[in-house]
């Protein structure tokens, strides 16, 4: 049952105070400046306890942003195989409005942090001062959905997560950038002058021959190595998907030469941090790769342009696009459309073949 009682002060500000009870339930009230607002708002609250939102009606007016992260931090975040990036945009949303309460988090109030992330700079991490483009701004606000995901559908902290109303900004079209031959040798000179971190040739190897991503490699560990059948298994994907990876040529051969000096324990990492934490945390690679690039006089190119090295070969040596997803672990074909264009030469063939076998002796 929802009541109104009017309050007048002293100096003779007029109130309106709202109370809704109901059995087996705590009261629920407000005070509002008029009277319109607080029959509106016992109209609005009267219904969502009908309707069973007012649990998350509560929780969303006292749980902050602060409150979510941290419990998403100590119940998912660690579960997930790009939980670095993640970490790094949630600091940010909370840095900007971790003291809101949730129910306060509107699509509007969104969309104006994301406009901030739009023309502020960085000042932190790999892209510090520069501007971040509008696919590193997407992957911000996806991170914050997800987090109000749970919030909404697991906690029940909220009745709507309010960036599934947020549109995604307009990205450009993915990146192909990949080595040609003579920078694919200069690459590789490099590595194997790198005798401070000799790891490197290795790493490098497996990137281009077998297309893993970065954290696939570093997180690789002896029993995901197979040398009777030549493949990689990979545990962890950026997908949550087991995946089986070919594994031929110098890759192959470096791997094993690593093998010759591997530790008993087959969990160990075969890329592990140096000093005495190579236990339990691998290998970092940020300034070794530096190193080796710079060496090697590459203009333009990340790490991940290996991926795309690795994709544009085999596309380049007949493999169909399908195949070419396959190996490089993508679940639609969209992601590997970038390569359509290598593939034309064998294309043609194929045609060409169809063509010889359907009209041969008609000529």
């Amino acid at each position: 049952m929802a009541t109104t009682e009017k309050r007048t002060t002293k100096d003779g500000k007029t109130s309106y105070r709202c109370k809704i009870r109901r059995k087996g339930q705590s009261p629920l009230s407000a005070t509002l400046n008029t009277k319109s607002d607080a029959e509106r708002w016992c109209i609005q609250h009267e219904s969502a306890i009908l309707a069973g939102r007012h649990f998350n009606y509560v929780e969303s007016r006292y749980r902050s942003l602060r409150d979510a992260i941290a419990r998403y931090g100590e119940d998912i975040l660690m579960q997930l195989a790009d939980s670095s990036g993640r970490i790094t945009h949630l600091a940010w949303w909370e840095s900007q409005i971790g003291d809101k309460v949730l129910g306060d988090i509107t699509p509007s109030v969104v969309i104006e942090c994301r406009r901030k992330l739009q023309t502020e700079p960085a000042n932190f991490g790999r892209h510090q001062g520069k501007l971040r483009s509008n696919a590193t701004v997407n992957r911000y606000v996806a991170s914050l959905r997800a987090l109000l995901g749970y919030a909404t559908s697991e906690w029940q902290w909220l009745d709507e997560n309010p960036c599934l109303r947020i549109k995604h900004l307009r990205e450009p079209k993915g990146r192909c950038r990949f080595l040609s031959e003579s920078e694919q040798d200069a690459l590789l000179l490099a590595c194997k002058n790198c005798t401070k971190y000799p790891e490197m040739l290795t790493i490098v190897l497996l990137a281009i021959t077998t297309g893993m991503r970065r954290g696939e490699i570093i997180g690789l560990r002896w029993h995901d190595i197979d040398f009777k059948y030549q493949r990689i298994t990979l545990r962890i994907t950026k997908n949550n998907e087991t995946r089986s990876v070919p594994l031929a040529g110098p890759a192959l051969t470096s791997l094993k030469e690593r093998a010759k000096v591997r530790p008993i324990d087959s969990t160990s990492f075969v890329f592990p941090s140096r000093g005495k934490k190579g236990l339990t945390k691998s290998f970092n690679m940020d300034y070794a790769w530096i190193l080796v690039r710079t060496e090697a006089d590459l203009v333009d190119f990340r790490f991940h342009d290996l991926r795309h090295t690795a994709a544009s070969f085999l596309a380049m040596s007949g493999a169909t696009l399908r195949e070419i997803a396959d190996i490089l672990g993508h679940k639609t074909l969209a992601m590997v459309q970038r390569y359509s264009h290598l593939t034309d030469d064998h294309r043609s063939a194929t045609v060409e073949r169809m063509v010889d076998k359907m009209f041969r002796g008609s000529q």
